[in-house]
């Protein structure tokens, strides 16, 4: 075992100090015959990983996936489980499988040393807040070492072909207090937050000590984002309140409102003018306050005009700041706005410290000479994102100060970590599993060369808007049974009908179908824990 010296340089001070002396572990995964198989190590168990690791043929690769988190979360249905009309376990499915020939570390990535063709690693398997969502703003050296048991020995896992889809973290374009204050909805602990704190809210508004200008602070609930995620979100939440939660609590009738804000001047851009006017119409004749061209200065908690200092106190409201209407009491915040990169694409994916001979090749697919070797090399990112910039085999690239530019032919990139060179699709779960199938293809058949560069084929654009309606966009030309523009309940019974059948296992299907067959019956899951 050599140790690790110099191979990991973009490592934040404190880190490096302590994983210099890391030594590569020879762990049971790495010791076990693998029958010449070729090592796919997978980072992230999101739609590109968790998609990707299914494809590949057991018969020519040893798939190793390694994600801080043990399981893929089916997300279009994520903002049903904060609604209740899912469980969390409904969309969740393990990575471990004994059904599956993958091998799965729990544990996160935070350096390529693509020389050695090693990923340096620690385990987050005790670690607290592995379910949230993380931020632009977290402190560098990625997740907050708040006790000594939470460092995880680090150690270095060898690949043959990497394959990075560790997704992205949330944006808060570093508005004040939102980091520490709003939650964020990327993961079942964002769901489980929001739903907790929904009900929190509802208790205390309920008490008779509280005022009735904080109770309707309190029951005042802000999304800000209005995305299709924070638009469903929204409609979920209503639905929540409107048809459940106020059978409950009578006597804060009329006093629940939910506010949608986003800077844009409509909700749903991503479709038809048309839709997003319809979309706006029908939430706002539900109830749901839809606030767009709002600017977003400050969130904190205390109640508008409290004097400071702000303590976070989850007993009473917090203080949303818009540059249009000053300061708004609210019982909740919800973050879903704007992608980053995380720590290890904008930290550790960067300089290159010495051109990976074995693995490169230019761009014309000639071998680099000796003088371009020499150059100073770095990660080919997008310029507004930060994103892996790769070419239409999803392949990584490398860049150097001369312009020149190589390609990894064993580092690939997919998800919303990376944007295609020759045209960037949208950063939807349906592009990540297209580009996931369309790899594993490749490799499973090794005509990656031979083949046509990925495109992305749009299957059409959903979003449900509250009380049974949602909208659907199909693609000019390629509608054969429907319209390609669709609206309300016709919407809404083409929504179920496809997540229930995109649902991953026959398990979670059955499940999801006979949980909305009780809620028919039996009202939404208003349980807090």
């Amino acid at each position: 075992m050599k140790p690790l010296v110099g191979s990991f340089p973009r490592l934040p001070r404190q880190r490096w100090q302590r994983w210099q002396r890391v030594r590569t572990i020879s762990t049971d995964i790495q010791q076990q015959s693998r029958d010449h198989k070729e090592r796919v190590v997978i980072l992230g168990s999101g739609w590109g990983g968790y998609t990707l690791s299914r494809k590949l043929s057991p018969k020519r690769f040893a798939p190793l996936v390694i994600s801080p988190r043990s399981y893929f979360v089916f997300t279009p249905l994520l903002t049903s489980t904060a609604g209740g009309d899912l469980d969390f376990s409904h969309i969740v499915e393990p990575v471990r499988d004994p059904k599956i020939k993958v091998d799965f570390v729990q544990a996160a990535a935070y350096a390529v040393d693509l020389n050695r063709k090693t990923v340096l690693c620690e385990p987050t398997i005790v670690k607290g807040g592995v379910t949230e969502t993380h931020t632009d703003e977290e402190p560098k050296g990625g997740f907050r070492h708040t006790k000594k048991w939470e460092r995880g020995e680090p150690f270095e896992v060898a690949y043959d072909k990497l394959i990075i889809s560790v997704g992205a973290i949330s944006r808060t374009f570093k508005t004040p207090g939102v980091k520490d204050n709003a939650i964020f909805f990327r993961d079942i602990g964002d769901s489980r937050r929001v739903r907790r704190r929904v009900r929190e809210c509802f208790e205390l508004a309920n008490l008779p000590t509280t005022s009735l200008e904080l109770r309707q602070h309190l029951l005042h609930f802000a999304i800000v984002g209005a995305g299709p995620t924070g638009t469903e979100l929204a409609a979920s939440l209503r639905d929540f309140i409107d048809s459940d939660l106020i059978t409950l609590y009578p006597a804060l009738d009329g006093l629940p409102r939910i506010s949608l804000f986003d800077v844009a001047p409509n909700v749903l851009s991503m479709f038809d003018a048309s839709l997003s006017r319809y979309a706006m119409d029908t939430m706002k004749k539900e109830g749901i306050d839809v606030r767009t061209s709002h600017h977003i200065e400050g969130l904190r908690w205390g109640a508008p005009g409290a004097e400071p200092p702000y303590e976070m106190d989850p007993r009473s409201c917090l203080t949303l700041t818009t540059k249009e209407k000053g300061q708004l009491g609210v019982g909740m915040c919800v973050w879903v706005t704007g992608n980053a990169m995380n720590e290890l694409v904008s930290d550790s994916l960067c300089n290159v410290d010495r051109f990976p001979t074995k693995s490169a090749l230019m761009k014309d697919g000639t071998t680099a000479s000796p003088e371009v070797m020499q150059d100073t090399w770095m990660y080919k990112k997008a310029p507004r994102t930060g994103a892996l910039l790769v070419d239409g085999h999803l392949r990584v690239q490398l860049q150097s100060k001369t312009n020149a530019t190589a390609v990894l032919q064993d580092v690939f990139a997919l998800g919303d970590n990376a944007i295609l060179e020759n045209g960037a699709p949208p950063a939807t779960a349906q592009v990540t599993a297209q580009e996931a199938k369309w790899l594993g293809t490749r490799l499973n058949h090794d005509n990656l060369e031979k083949s046509p560069p990925f495109s992305f084929h749009n299957m059409g654009t959903m979003a449900y808007i509250g009380n049974a309606k949602a909208l659907m966009q199909l693609p000019e030309g390629d509608a054969k049974y429907l319209p390609n523009k669709l609206t309300g309940r016709m919407a809404w019974l083409v929504w179920n009908s496809a997540y229930l059948s995109m649902t991953i296992s026959w398990r979670n299907k059955l499940r999801v179908a006979f949980r909305w067959m009780l809620n028919r019956f039996f009202g939404r899951d208003i349980s807090r824990y």
